[in-house]
């Protein structure tokens, strides 16, 4: 998916948004405002949103000295995610479809974003989704799917999330073996490595390491990533950022995803908010 114009305005509130959780010095904040801007001037506006978010939080890394902004937030929503974690197996223990309601849940989960909105109530945003229709629902697709594969491929999104990714993923392993993917050093509030070792994750499936950028971006990824990805029987792609750089690529992909952007629920033909699982045409 390509950028749009109003990417513009959303990536430079995001690079304040990220230097103020470093720093209160307002010559900081504006020297990082500044330098994006005459970044953002220079960018075609058809690149890929997240790689043009790479260079902007690298712009905030060099100017504050900081290549984690959400480092402290990031582990207080693994805490929050965990500390979750028996009530959510709860639900899904109490539930009549213990794998869709897991991926409710691991959609749930997607709002723990700090790219799109650093204010949002997860407890809420549960209830939501257990509670309503997805705007565009493949689960038959996705249940013929997973019965089918050998190799599953789940791309994670944000930190905090993971322990809902958790969820999904310990229903999933009845079908096969699962690896998931995270981000091989910090950007945004994207997991990592700690992330999903903090969450259990390695108990459960293997875990491996993609780029250095939101979402996926199949040319920034090691050789050893891309022969599992092109490998993979089923790929679960968990996010906005992941839907963005794979929603063009071929493959018997399935977006997760809360869509809490204007520009990509106009893209899916839904409304902001609403809850999708999407099997790729």
């Amino acid at each position: 998916m390509k950028a749009h114009l109003e990417c513009i305005p959303c990536l430079l509130k995001q690079s304040l948004n990220a230097t103020r959780v470093v720093t209160d010095d307002q010559a900081v904040q504006e020297k990082v405002l500044k330098s994006v801007m005459k970044e953002l001037l220079g960018t075609p506006v058809d690149y890929v949103p997240p790689l043009i978010a790479r260079t902007i939080y690298s712009i905030v890394d060099d100017i504050t000295g900081c290549d984690d902004p959400y480092k402290n937030l990031k582990m207080e929503y693994n805490q929050i995610g965990m500390r979750m974690y028996p009530y959510l197996k709860d639900i899904v223990d109490k539930s009549d479809d213990r794998l869709f309601t897991s991926v409710k849940l691991a959609i749930a989960g997607n709002i723990i974003d700090f790219g799109a909105d650093i204010q949002f109530d997860v407890k809420e945003t549960i209830r939501d989704v257990l509670t309503k229709e997805f705007a565009i629902n493949d689960y038959p697709l996705f249940v013929e799917s997973l019965e089918d594969s050998e190799s599953i491929l789940y791309l994670a999104d944000n930190a905090g999330e993971v322990a809902f990714d958790r969820i999904l993923i310990e229903e999933i392993i009845d079908y096969t073996d699962v690896v998931y993917a995270v981000k091989n050093k910090p950007i945004i509030n994207d997991a990592t490595i700690d992330d999903a070792i903090f969450c259990g994750i390695d108990s459960i499936a293997e875990i491996v390491t993609t780029s250095d950028t939101p979402g996926t971006i199949l040319e920034r990824c090691d050789p050893e990533f891309v022969e599992i990805y092109r490998s993979a029987d089923v790929i679960i792609s968990k996010g906005q950022g992941n839907y963005e750089t794979l929603s063009d690529e071929a493959g018997n992909i399935f977006f997760l995803l809360l869509a809490k952007c204007p520009v990509i629920a106009s893209d899916l033909g839904v409304m902001v908010g609403d809850a999708v699982l999407l099997s790729a045409p």
